[in-house]
């Protein structure tokens, strides 16, 4: 959908398939990019929850 409407809003502004096809592939590398980063970022904060509940499993009292 971005890409679409990427490509529709350079052609008519600038009437350049080259342009277009240019720009496109600038946004979808750039899409790719953030996607990336952000399945990194969640890989990064599952890690960081999963220490945090190992960490508070150590400072548990058991019940007696």
């Amino acid at each position: 959908m971005v890409l679409c409407s990427n490509a529709l809003t350079v052609y008519f502004a600038s009437l350049s398939i080259r342009t277009v096809v240019v720009t496109t592939l600038a946004c979808s590398v750039l899409l790719q990019l953030a996607y990336f980063a952000s399945v990194l970022f969640l890989i990064w904060r599952s890690g960081c929850a999963n220490r945090a509940g190992e960490m508070a499993e150590h400072f548990v009292v058991p019940r007696k």
